[in-house]
């Protein structure tokens, strides 16, 4: 089949007016009695202060307590209007936000007697005269934040014993530089005993702020008191599970590094073997960031198994096919070491001395600033299992939001992370997981995906399962009365987690390979079958040079691997770009079995599958009958811009399915504290046809992007618009949007050119109006039949495309 360049996406330029926001008010909230609300938030107010009193004296002479509570919003509110609203309240600044803006925001005082919130809120309940101060419409009451709220799922599941010394991840409130760096030099020296309090560590981002402290049970006890203390955990541990197996002979191999340009790939993981015959050609640097174990050699085994898969892809395949021809330069970052336990097995472990965050920290920006390592992908195998992204009130974990804030520093740089693995005979027994899959990837909470995998600009990988084998039955057995396979061939793998992701974006976004889950019931204890597992690099080459697992780590370097051969064509092209070509060649392979109405089974299959699984040559060629038209560039704040294409009208003429899809990938600010909106600005698109975009242009110029919420199309011209899937809100919630049509027949009503594509970019709490989001916008067209759309569609982009 012949294959071709991509097309650019013509732009229609236009001139679109802006409007300034107007404010709004406050709604009366039902059965309120004044009355009554003034004596509850008094006696609230009161209660924060005794507290606050408290701490103060506790801790005279060593710290200086800020006063931190959280304040109930019972509506959506402007932030910026209500963010005035709460300084007018004796200076109180917004620490958090929360979802939708209503819930808990958390706020951090001056006025330490809430002397002017009891005044205001007297004058509000008519108790004494003065303003009608209406904004306490909004506001059901004030309260402390609860202690055990700040209390990690792993503290409550093994409490610290008393008299005992631990490590601790300890999260302030992202309070103002001045503030958070005085409250850090105080608490260094309230304890003067460092055997029994130290901080060991510190980093502090845009979005948080997270100490690693080594205390007593008892300092514990002092420390959660206090108001600056966002939360206080165990330290993170991996998920994952390193298994060797058998050797195979590879002298017949041919092993051949990657080409001299080629880009690099970073793994971040626990080291790599590299003296591996499989992997030496391939290695182009490798350090350390973890001080247990001073030598780089990968003891685990899982960053050399990931490391396998991210250069070479289907490694049973390259032994198949007897060949190992390595893709990229190889690059690893070792920030976790091994430690055995009394049985001899080998775990992986982290520096208790360290953050987590503060080695990632340290290895990206080691390895991103030497441009001579030309790193295009940064592969993250790993999650913390307690983790967990709940429902309701989500908040960015710190090690998801640091990713972010580095992704989109680093902007020419692809981030992949596995969305983590949950085995499902932790809840069932074998029946009910034959029964209930794949429905409890979606019902049960405990298949969440989990901290980093809701990192909003990374790509999030889930697991599918590939053809279900059986390895060596034992004698007088049949595969099919001994073992049960729980998924079949592109179905989810039983062990994948789930989104959606933060503020609902969906997470994962592509899917690859990962292995099954074949099973038997051995008097009541659950068998794995070796055959659901995947061929990996073994640490231990002398002795084994593969190993058997399975899991999301191992879908994720699937999807680097592809990253990395993107880049490799496309070497000088943004992070925006390369994913949209990945995600705009991925398609659902199989829809699962999932449970409900159409939509349903939909919902169900974007929160397991996202987008579906990718495919290379889609991704960097166009073919006849299906086209893909690109732009990058950028767009301002509240801003519109339109691009326009005259389809040939044989795309619905001529028999046979039809597809349209657009992607969008953009690379926005995250803030961890703002629940509303954890992207600083919005992006969305809209499709039409059978309207000149003259039209188009001139009805969104009537309409303020500030103030239309989630309906984005004039009302003139909903007869015009394609209705895409995912459907518009489930896209936009995320930075890395999809929405297609598939047109299985000829349709009533016969969609005219041109194609008018609207790209739409919404302010949520950027304050620099000048700032240009960077995006990538691609369209397709694409018919089953044998249709000589290429041409056409070339010829006429050609002769309208302004040329750049």
């Amino acid at each position: 089949m012949e294959v071709y360049d991509h097309l650019p996406l013509p732009e229609y330029k236009g001139n679109l007016q802006r409007r300034k926001r107007r404010g709004g008010g406050y709604r009366f909230p039902e059965n309120r009695q004044k009355a009554e609300y003034y004596e509850k938030n008094i006696s609230k107010a009161n209660e924060i202060v005794r507290s606050f009193k408290e701490i103060k004296t506790k801790f005279k002479g060593k710290l200086t307590p800020r006063l931190i509570y959280r304040i109930k919003v019972n509506q959506s509110v402007d932030y910026k209007t209500f963010q005035k609203t709460l300084y007018s309240l004796g200076g109180l600044t917004v620490l958090s936000v929360s979802e939708d803006k209503k819930g808990y925001w958390v706020v951090f005082s001056n006025d330490e007697e809430l002397q002017v919130f009891k005044d205001k809120l007297a004058q509000y309940s008519g108790i004494q005269e003065g303003k009608k101060y209406n904004f306490f419409d909004a506001i059901d009451g004030i309260d402390d934040i609860p202690k055990e709220e700040k209390i990690g799922d792993l503290i409550k599941k093994e409490p610290p014993e008393p008299g005992k010394v631990n490590y601790f991840n300890v999260e302030l409130w992202r309070m103002e530089d001045e503030d958070l760096y005085k409250f850090i030099s105080e608490l260094k020296n309230t304890y003067d005993d460092p055997r029994k309090f130290r901080i060991t560590d510190q980093l502090i981002t845009k979005s948080f702020a997270l100490l690693r402290v080594k205390m007593t049970t008892e300092i514990f006890e002092e420390l959660i008191e206090l108001k600056e203390i966002a939360r206080i955990d165990r330290p993170f541990y991996p998920s994952f599970r390193p298994y060797e197996y058998n050797q195979i002979d590879i002298s017949g191999f041919k092993v051949l590094p990657p080409d001299d340009d080629a880009v690099g790939i970073l793994i971040i993981d626990s080291g790599i073997t590299s003296n591996h015959p499989l992997l030496e050609k391939s290695v182009g640097g490798e350090e350390n960031f973890q001080e247990v174990e001073k030598e780089t050699q990968d003891v685990v085994g899982h960053g050399t198994a990931v490391a396998g898969v991210s250069i070479y892809g289907d490694i049973e395949k390259c032994i198949v096919e007897r060949e190992f021809a390595a893709s990229n330069w190889l690059f690893s970052a070792k920030v976790m070491y091994g430690e055995k336990d009394l049985r001899g097995n080998i775990w992986a472990v982290y520096d208790e001395e360290k953050l987590l965050e503060s080695q990632i920290y340290d290895a990206i920006r080691t390895f991103l600033d030497n441009p001579e390592y030309k790193i295009k992908a940064v592969n993250l195998s790993f999650g913390s299992v307690n983790d967990i992204l709940k429902e309701e009130n989500n908040r960015q974990f710190p090690l998801a939001a640091l990713i972010d804030e580095l992704a989109q520093e680093y902007s020419d740089v692809v981030f992949i992370v596995s969305a983590g693995n949950q085995h499902p005979g932790n809840f069932y027994e074998l029946e009910e997981i034959v029964e209930n899959y794949p429905h409890y990837l979606v019902e049960n909470v405990d298949f969440r995906i989990i901290n980093p995998a809701t990192s909003a600009l990374s790509l999030t990988v889930g697991s599918i399962a590939s053809e279900p084998r059986y390895f060596n039955p034992s004698f007088g057995e049949t595969e099919e009365n001994m073992w049960t396979p729980i998924a079949k061939k592109h179905e989810p793998s039983p062990f994948t987690r789930s989104g959606f992701g933060i503020n609902g974006m969906i997470k994962p976004e592509l899917v690859h390979f990962g292995g099954n889950l074949i099973l038997r019931d051995n008097y009541g204890h659950l068998t794995e079958n070796i055959g659901g597992e995947l061929v990996l690099l073994s640490n231990n080459p002398t002795e084994k040079l593969f190993a058997f697992d399975y899991g999301t780590s191992f879908a994720a370097p699937q999807i680097t691997h592809l990253v990395g051969l993107i880049a490799n064509q496309f070497p000088h092209k943004s992070a925006n770009f390369i994913k949209n070509l990945l995600l705009q060649s991925a398609e659902i392979p199989l829809l699962p079995r999932f449970k409900g109405n159409q939509n349903q089974k939909l919902k169900s299959t974007w929160r397991v599958l996202g987008y579906g699984f990718p495919d290379y040559e889609k991704a960097i060629h166009s073919f006849d009958n299906r086209i893909v038209l690109l732009d990058e560039g950028e767009i301002g704040l509240n801003e519109i811009k339109v691009f326009t294409v005259n389809l040939p009208k044989t795309f619905f003429e001529t028999k046979g399915r039809k597809r349209i899809s657009v992607v969008l990938t953009f690379n926005p600010p995250t803030r961890a504290t703002r629940g509303d909106s954890y992207l600083g600005n919005r992006m969305e698109f809209k499709l039409f046809h059978s309207v000149h975009p003259s039209e188009i242009v001139e009805k969104y110029a009537e309409i303020n992007l500030e103030e239309v919420g989630d309906e984005t199309t004039p009302a003139a011209l909903k007869k015009y618009e394609i209705d895409l899937v995912p459907g518009t809100n489930i896209r936009k919630a995320g930075c890395h949007q999809k929405g297609w049509k598939e047109y299985k027949r000829e349709p009533r009503n016969l969609p005219n050119p041109p194609l008018t594509l609207v790209l739409i970019n919404s302010n949520k709490w950027i304050s620099d109006e000048s700032y240009k989001q960077p995006y990538c916008v691609s369209l397709i067209v694409e018919h089953s039949e044998k249709v000589q759309l290429y041409d056409m569609i070339r010829t006429e982009v050609q002769q309208r495309v302004r040329i750049r």
